[in-house]
């Protein structure tokens, strides 16, 4: 490894925005603030113990109104970790909250924001599957909170007033980071805040985003609120920040204002010990200039430690970039820069395979064809995207499983684990790297970002890549990890890897790289080499650009595309399609037998798609908060049973039957919830037991068939209106209130956001165990109506005729395009699947096919609804246009 220059943390600081104090290392430590009179935000000697590490330990803080309280510390140092608490998203062991309502233990989201606490975090609190308008409705205090029929529009009016270009109606998962970002700003900005607290906001953010947060923040201050800052960036503080709190390992070890400090002791401050050194020796020393007025050559300026070439591209054209030309050469750092949203980060993915391009690419000399990601890490592309939570790490696993997962073969060489080579490895991966972590067998997420950041970079050397691309790679990382990953991507540009790094960083750029190539609208607008390579020349060449834009056409072609039937604009058509194909079946199966059309043969099929459309609902309304419910057969069972001792009795005992089986739905849904929201019990294991103790409760009650209803009760029971079956027009009617419900009332937001990320909708202020409780009850509900449905299609109590309609619920909400995770399903959909899954069933008699094969056909449905919304995304992501 090359011996570091020495270059400040500060040189991109102005000398004047950089005062001359003298204020000692840790000067203004106290045990904490004072409760200071009009402090909008007070917290007070908070603690917090995690397994193995004491995350906050008597920390106090206060925020007083017009003010910006910077919170700094290195990764880990327990930053987060206090806001969060403050918000009500963590609970913390010791101290209280104050804003401004009496002091108090804890808070919950919900509550810290109606209190006036508005919240932006490192990684955006926006469930994936809802749309942005459901999230901001989610976000904002009940104050402002419009109506949802009016959302929309006062959405996309704020935007407009924000100057963000974000499309209200896409969902959060079809956002990029950067804009997922801006919607909690705006939702925060929105909420009018008495305290804003900002974590890491301007890290996936352009200097001109950073610039207009910056004047947003000056907006609130201007108002008498109080602004909490959490950032590695020490420039940032110094332009913005009042006061500072300094966390080191969740301690406070200094804290006074910003001004009484320089740069230098800020920085001395988090990490601990004097940080003069940033950047490491460039490659060869000095570089070769390109000529005055005029772009570097491709490989210019590489310098004589720059060795031959091993990455190139020609006319390489993708979704939001064209007719490159490029070329990275083993020994250097390559840069990639411009405004965020024109073409970089698109490039870098085409480079390792992740999406669709075109061109000529060569890597040492050989040309690669139909480049895709396993094909690029087989040659030796090596790619860490700059999502570390989403796309980069196991997040599930372990620092050891995340190492060697891409690197099985070295791990395994007979194809058997060997856990002492995999220990070997992963010690000789993370070495020299300073990974905080208590053993390799911790989970990655319970690191700091730069730990986190550490073992992915380690699991790329394992790897002994030729090419090494890495998006962001001090993103989320604190001052001294930073110096270690410079060292480190510096050491494997030593060793002739070809290095490529995406920053939004001007002076990472400038401070690293050997050269920078800087995109504008998706063309390269300049290379920078040498003496021109320069925060200043960097930035102007990314604002200054006069490319005009390849993405017209994209985006009007995409505008096109959303117009349709109002059920198509709405997402449903998955609907639409499998109602069309359940009226083509009916119309083949009328054509070869007409008396499938027969008023008792269309009776016999809507009454029983009545009870599926209901298990159906049932399944849906569990799985779309990310659990699944296997005791709905029994329920609809045990449903069944109860109202048969009370089918010969009349309207009226009926009723009450009908009554005793709602309430045993209930009891077994509440179980159901308690066993999975108090007690941890994964619901496929907590359903299954509850199946099993409420079929054999049913068996109890009725060991054998019987409770035949009344001739006159069945008669009644069976009443149909225009030819429809009153059974139903109710199950239809259930299934468009909870479409309404679902997608249109806080609950059914709720729902979404908690199968769709548990973590994320606590933060947006969901009671997660209440939903999933609540789930649970209305899935057992539902599966006690489609019980009663049963029983006035059979008049007979039967606790052995409904164990197949657990199958066929989660049948019916695959087909209808539910996503088995959580978060995201349409009830309309589920309605139309089983009303397919019906007419498959009833037709095949007429149609001469043995029964037998329902299953089978039912199986190619299943399959067909599985994969093809895979390959269509599949197929979307690795496009490019025409």
């Amino acid at each position: 490894m090359t011996e570091p220059t020495t270059a400040s943390v500060s040189s991109s600081i102005p000398p004047a925005s950089v005062p001359s104090a003298s204020a000692p290392t840790g000067a203004g430590v106290a045990a904490g603030p004072g409760r200071a009179s009009g402090a909008l935000l007070t917290l007070s000697g908070i603690g917090k113990q995690y397994p193995g590490v004491r995350a906050l330990d008597d920390v106090s803080l206060e925020v007083l109104p017009g003010e910006v309280h910077a919170v700094l510390g290195e990764n880990g140092a327990g930053k987060s970790t206090l806001v969060g608490i403050a918000a009500g998203s963590v609970v913390p062991d010791d101290g209280t909250i104050d804003l401004g309502a009496g002091p108090r233990p804890r808070m919950f989201p919900r509550e810290a924001r109606e209190q006036g606490l508005a919240i932006v975090y490192q990684i955006p609190a926006l469930a994936p599957s809802l749309t942005v308008v459901d999230a901001m409705l989610l976000l904002l205090p009940e104050s402002v909170r419009p109506s949802r029929r009016a959302a929309t529009q006062w959405t996309a009016e704020l935007f407009a007033r924000l100057g963000l270009e974000i499309d209200v109606r896409r969902r959060v998962s079809a956002i990029s980071q950067r804009e997922a970002h801006l919607v909690e700003i705006a939702a925060a900005l929105a909420s009018d805040p008495k305290v804003l607290v900002l974590d890491e906001p301007t890290e996936a953010l352009g200097a001109d985003e950073t610039a207009w947060l910056f004047a947003q923040v000056h907006e609130l201050l201007a108002k008498g609120s109080g602004v909490v800052y959490i950032t590695h960036r020490i420039p940032e503080v110094m332009e913005i920040a009042d006061r500072m709190t300094v966390l080191r390992d969740g301690k406070v070890v200094g804290r006074g204002d910003v001004a009484g400090y320089s740069a230098e002791q800020i920085v001395e401050l988090i990490v601990g010990r004097s940080l003069e050194t940033t950047f490491p020796h460039k490659a060869g020393g000095a570089s070769v200039d390109a000529a005055p007025g005029t772009e570097a050559a491709p490989g210019a300026g590489a310098g004589g430690g720059a060795g031959t070439e091993v990455l190139s591209v020609t006319r390489f054209t993708g979704r939001a970039f064209r007719d490159v030309t490029f070329e990275a050469r083993g020994g250097q750092i390559v840069g990639l820069a411009g405004v965020e949203g024109n073409g970089q980060r698109e490039f870098m993915k085409a480079l390792a395979g992740a999406v669709r391009s075109s061109g000529v690419v060569r890597l040492n000399g050989r040309e690669l064809r139909a480049l895709t990601t396993r094909r690029a890490t087989a040659e030796g592309i090596v790619w860490l995207p700059g999502d570390r939570l989403g796309e980069a790490m196991f997040g599930q696993l372990s620092v050891r499983e995340n190492v060697i997962a891409p690197n099985l073969a070295a791990a395994m060489p007979a194809g058997f684990t060997a856990p002492r080579t995999e220990e070997r490895l992963v010690h000789q991966a993370i070495g020299g790297l300073a990974v905080k972590t208590p053993t390799i067998e911790t989970p990655i997420t319970s690191l700091s970002g730069g730990s986190q950041q550490k073992v992915l970079l380690a699991r790329a050397r394992l790897g002994s890549p030729a090419v090494l691309l890495v998006e962001d790679p001090t993103q989320g990382v604190d001052a001294g990890a930073r110096v270690e990953i410079y060292s480190f991507l510096r050491a494997m540009a030593d060793d002739g890897v070809a290095v490529v790094i995406l920053s939004t960083d001007a002076v990472e750029l400038e401070g690293l790289c050997d050269r920078v190539v800087v995109f504008s609208r998706g063309r390269v607008q300049a290379e920078l080499a040498g003496s021109r390579l320069t925060e200043r020349e960097i930035t102007g060449a990314a604002v200054l650009a006069t490319e005009t834009s390849i993405s017209d056409d994209t985006d009007a072609a995409e505008l096109t595309s959303k117009k349709g039937l109002p059920l198509v604009q709405r997402g449903e058509v998955q609907t639409v399609s499998l109602v069309v194909i359940s009226m083509a079946l009916v119309a083949v199966t009328a054509g070869i037998a007409p008396s499938f059309l027969s008023p008792l043969s269309m009776g016999a099929l809507l009454a029983s798609a009545a009870i599926l459309i209901l298990v159906g609902l049932a399944q849906l309304a569990v799985v779309i908060t990310g659990g699944i419910d296997l005791s709905i057969g029994s329920v609809v069972a045990l449903s069944a049973v109860i109202i048969s001792f009370f089918g010969e009795g009349g309207p009226g005992m009926l009723a009450l039957g009908v009554a005793v089986a709602l309430v045993a739905g209930v009891v077994v849904g509440v179980v159901n919830g308690i066993l999975i929201t108090r007690l941890g019990m994964p619901p496929v294991i907590a359903t299954l037991v509850s199946s099993i103790a409420v079929l054999g409760g049913a068996q109890l009650l009725r060991p054998q068939p019987g409770g035949q209803a009344s001739a006159e009760l069945m008669t009644a029971l069976g009443t149909a209106i225009a030819g429809v079956p009153l059974v139903l027009v109710v199950a239809i009617v259930v299934a468009v209130l909870l479409w309404l419900g679902l997608n249109n009332t806080g609950l059914g937001r709720g729902f979404r956001a908690a199968g769709s990320d548990a973590l994320k909708a606590t933060r947006m202020g969901v009671d997660v165990n209440r939903m999933r409780l609540l789930a649970t009850i209305a899935s057992s509900v539902l599966a006690a109506v489609a019980g009663v449905v049963l029983y006035t299609k059979t008049g007979i109590g039967d606790a052995g005729a409904a164990q197949a309609f657990t199958l066929t619920s989660v049948t019916a909400i695959v087909i209808a395009g539910v996503s088995i995770f959580g978060g995201s399903g349409s009830a309309l959909a589920v309605a139309a699947a089983a009303l397919l899954l019906q007419t498959i069933t009833s037709a095949l008699p007429f149609l001469g096919v043995n029964l037998s094969w329902q299953y089978w056909i039912q199986g190619i449905f299943v399959l067909v609804a599985a994969v093809l919304p895979m390959a269509v995304r599949l197929r979307k992501r690795r496009s490019i246009p025409g």
